[in-house]
């Protein structure tokens, strides 16, 4: 029987993972420090370190809190906000605007947003790689003793184990941009897999 590569993209895409907190901090911290700082906050970091994936944990604890979320993924070199002037006057003090890749918007986007939420009191959690103009919630780094807990999670229920030195080599390869470190760990599992099989 096939066993699924625990490297496809199904299992690896924001969400699918836990996001990994160091020593006293957890996502009940986070939404604390959001609720002192009016639920505005930014996470920040470099490409690949997790920031898509804490917010997808997080996401779903403000909603619990009974806020309404509203999240934009925004594609590269998008300069404008998809949200008409009706969408924004919807958003009240119980509506959470969540946007990642808030520091390609235009200066006068980012504006508009701040001016927005100020007048209508929603909260907003951007994400970014440099600081920007919002209360500091998170900095994500890239961190090898991380890329090496997530392997062995991702491997618990499999026959492939994956040597610490490759772990490290394809950290290396790719600067610690852990979504791409693991992406291609794809095909290595994919070779074990084979290779074990075949001497069944």
């Amino acid at each position: 029987m096939y066993e699924e590569n625990p490297f496809c993209t199904r299992r690896i895409k924001p969400g699918a993972i836990p996001f990994y907190f160091p020593e006293g901090i957890s996502l009940q911290t986070l939404i604390g420090t959001l609720r002192e700082n009016a639920w505005c906050g930014q996470i920040i970091g470099p490409h690949g370190s997790g920031k898509s994936t804490l917010l997808a944990a997080l996401l779903p604890e403000i909603a619990e809190s009974g806020r309404r979320i509203v999240h934009l993924e925004l594609q590269d070199g998008v300069r404008q906000l998809p949200l008409s002037d009706a969408d924004f006057l919807e958003m009240n003090e119980n509506t959470q605007l969540a946007i990642d890749g808030y520091e390609q918007l235009s200066y006068w986007t980012r504006r508009r947003i701040k001016s927005k939420s100020a007048k209508q009191g929603f909260g907003v959690i951007i994400l970014g790689h440099e600081p920007l103009e919002y209360p500091d919630l998170y900095q994500t780094s890239r961190e090898l003793a991380v890329a090496k807990l997530i392997v062995s999670r991702l491997l618990e229920n499999t026959i492939v184990r994956i040597p610490e030195s490759v772990i490290e080599e394809h950290f290396e390869l790719y600067s610690g941009n852990l979504r791409e470190m693991l992406f291609s760990l794809y095909d290595v599992y994919e070779e074990a897999y084979r290779t074990l099989k075949g001497r069944r």
